[in-house]
């Protein structure tokens, strides 16, 4: 019939329109259907910005960048002074790092290594190899050196001077501190020095101590092989005057005291030549002759004293307390890197009389510095014999010092390099015995040598602790570990791109 045909025309009319709506006007694409071309010059344009991007980025990266050490040992940077010195470096230095691949310590020193050749600005040429994989160049490398590749090691090769450090030399405490940068800067050194310093340690007074199968002697000599001087003995009542080749003297526990000619030859060293001293003296030991000495140039010796104090224990009662925490103190290069840092001395220790600031010293050229300060809870005790000490009017009260430094003819100024006699008074005998040694005490003893051998850019070039972080779980607690980051979190990232593949497919 009539509407019969009138709704036939429609919906034909209707599916015309609906065609023409799909194909749209002429030189459009039609609805729904995808523009492939533009998609495609769409992706093309991103894949060329992309490009554009990385290059950019590593263009700028390898011409303005900076290194940021975030470990918390500070393992991967060098200390201010090596800093200095390479800037300093007018030599090119060639360091050839001939280490295992499976040594402990090989990413830290290569890591080490490469900052030294950022911060040389060109002048150090940097290279590492396994010789157990590399023969050939183990071979050119033993060859150019006259030196056996037979342990790991790193090579510097300073204008045909070359110096070895071993990985043995790096590791201190059986391994538990890297000393990677003391050694390599070291090394450095003695390449560009030529002859090593020479340090006489004053003999005749006394036996050094000698504990766990060591002496502070062999510490002593540990000690001046990685800092580059060469360890000579004197005695002072064999001789008329210091020999010429004398750099510093070293005084280490003496049981006895000087004699005045002894003295003579001491006070001709400090006055008529640049006298350099570094005194560890025992307590229990009178010195007539060498105290009135130090007093006259800012520093007494209260040998009628020690430093202690005394607590109250569960068991034992009031007990004495002799093992002295001093702090280090502002104001002087040696301690520079380790203001306000705490070490502890060993056996007894009396105090020092630091004259500082006094007028009549300056007008002579003399100028005195406190360097250790004992904590406030110690004090000078006058009748330390007593089985139960306590604090009394006659003692010596906070502040108390443990170690003080004296200069002669010195100059404020940093940069200005004056010629002048120092020295260096601890009130203690023990830094350097084999049982009472720590790292703190043994590079305080380091940097007493290097300030009086004006060596100043050596001081505080100290080793950092090699920490290695194991977990150990039990079997059961690793298998189920292993479900977890193997199985079930890959598996949920896994299901999760399937869902939401499938998503973006409907």
């Amino acid at each position: 019939d009539d509407n019969t045909a009138d709704a036939v025309d429609e919906e034909a009319e209707g599916a015309g329109e609906a065609r023409r709506e799909r194909r749209g006007r002429p030189g459009q694409a039609p609805a729904g259907e995808i523009r492939r071309a533009s998609i495609a010059i769409n992706v093309a344009l991103q894949l060329l910005c992309a490009v554009a991007l990385f290059y950019l980025i590593n263009y700028l990266s390898m011409r303005h960048y900076h290194r940021s050490d975030l470990s918390l040992a500070k393992k991967y940077s060098l200390s201010s002074d090596t800093e200095a010195y390479l800037e300093r470096l007018d030599e090119k230095v060639n360091i050839t790092m001939a280490f295992l691949s499976g040594s402990k310590i090989r990413s830290q020193l290569e890591s080490l290594l490469e900052e030294y050749e950022r911060l040389a600005g060109g002048q150090i040429i940097f290279e590492e190899f396994d010789p157990s994989r590399d023969k050939t160049r183990a071979y050119e490398l033993a060859d150019r050196t006259g030196m056996a590749i037979d342990q790991n090691a790193v090579f510097i090769d300073i204008c045909g001077k070359v110096k070895r450090v071993t990985e043995r030399e790096m590791l201190e405490e059986n391994g538990a501190i890297f000393a990677g940068e003391a050694a390599i800067t070291s090394a450095m050194f003695a390449a560009t020095e030529g002859r090593p310093k020479t340090v006489y340690l004053i003999a005749g007074k006394g036996r050094l101590r000698e504990a766990n199968d060591r002496t502070a002697l062999e510490e002593l000599i540990d000690l001046s092989q990685r800092q580059f001087f060469k360890l000579e003995e004197i005695t002072l009542g064999n001789v008329t005057q210091v020999p010429a080749d004398a750099d510093a003297l070293l005084l280490i526990n003496p049981e006895s005291g000087f004699s005045p000619e002894e003295m003579e030859v001491l006070t001709d060293y400090w006055e008529n030549a640049r006298g350099s001293l570094v005194l560890l003296l025992n307590p229990s030991v009178e010195m007539p002759n060498l105290t009135p000495f130090l007093r006259e140039r800012g520093v007494d010796v209260l040998n009628r004293y020690r430093v202690l104090f005394s607590e109250t224990t569960g068991i034992g009662g009031t007990q004495k307390r002799y093992a002295v925490q001093a702090k280090f103190l502002p104001g002087s290069p040696i301690t520079s890197g380790d203001i306000g840092a705490i070490t502890t001395f060993g056996g007894q220790t009396c105090p020092l009389a630091v004259q500082e600031n006094d007028t009549t010293l300056a007008a002579r050229g003399i100028v005195a510095k406190p360097l250790l300060e004992a904590d406030p809870k110690f004090w000078g005790d006058l009748a330390h014999t007593e089985a139960s000490p306590t604090l009394d009017a006659a003692d010596l009260k906070p502040p108390i010092y443990v170690a003080a430094s004296i200069e002669k003819g010195g100059s404020s100024d940093p940069i200005a390099k004056l010629d002048s006699s120092r020295l260096v008074v601890v009130g203690n005998p023990t830094l350097l015995d084999p049982d009472h040694m720590s790292r703190r005490n043994a590079q305080f003893v380091v940097n007493s040598l290097n300030w009086t051998l004006d060596r100043e850019e050596r001081i505080d070039i100290m080793p950092k602790p090699a920490r290695n972080f194991r977990i150990d779980t039990a079997p059961g607690k690793y298998r189920n570990l292993f479900m977890i980051v193997v199985i079930l979190l890959p598996g949920v990232a896994f299901c999760f791109a399937v869902f939401v593949w499938s998503a973006r497919r409907n």
